[in-house]
């Protein structure tokens, strides 16, 4: 499985015991996730992502100020995405996360936090790559050809000029 530089980085820190205490890495794994499930944030007061996301910001000792508490949650969230967006098999998450120096304990946890939410991170995804794309309905098109300018004698220059006009029609599906 492809993962960029910064998303192993940030994994690194994420696995880490010493940067990233266990109960900060659960609080950390949970947040990813619901910041992935719009559907639970959309609607206040109802599930715990969304007390999540106000006792993090509430709570004085325990704000995400942490730079290292910030990009585990990115490279948490970021691997969480990707995997689902791949359709990831379990044993190839297991692989990264031990090559990120997870403990056997987080990633038990992470594997059971995806294998229990992919489907709807998946349904999410679907619902924000539903836009059709532009429909191409007419053409303008010229071509020049220059054999000289102001700024010297001789040119001799082939200029294309492209003028696409597009319809656009955006779907919006609800699954």
């Amino acid at each position: 499985m492809d993962v960029s530089k910064d998303v192993l980085y940030s994994l690194q820190l994420a696995g880490k015991n010493i940067v990233i205490e266990d109960s900060v890495y659960i609080q950390l794994l949970q947040g990813a996730r619901c910041s992935l499930e719009t559907t639970n944030l959309t609607t206040p007061g109802t599930g715990t992502c969304t007390s999540f996301i106000i006792d993090k910001q509430l709570q004085d000792d325990e704000k995400l100020s942490d730079v290292h508490e910030k990009k585990a949650l990115f490279g948490l969230a970021s691997f969480l995405l990707e995997c689902a967006k791949q359709n990831v098999t379990l044993d190839e998450i297991r692989a990264v996360l031990e090559e990120s120096n997870f403990s056997p304990k987080r990633i038990q946890h992470f594997l059971d936090v995806y294998h229990q939410h992919k489907d709807s991170i998946r349904r999410n995804l679907a619902r924000i790559s539903s836009f059709e794309k532009a429909q191409i309905v007419d053409v303008n098109w010229r071509l020049d050809y220059n054999i000289k300018n102001s700024q010297s004698d001789k040119v001799n220059q082939l200029s294309y000029l492209v003028d696409l006009h597009t319809l656009v029609r955006f779907f919006f599906y609800y699954i």
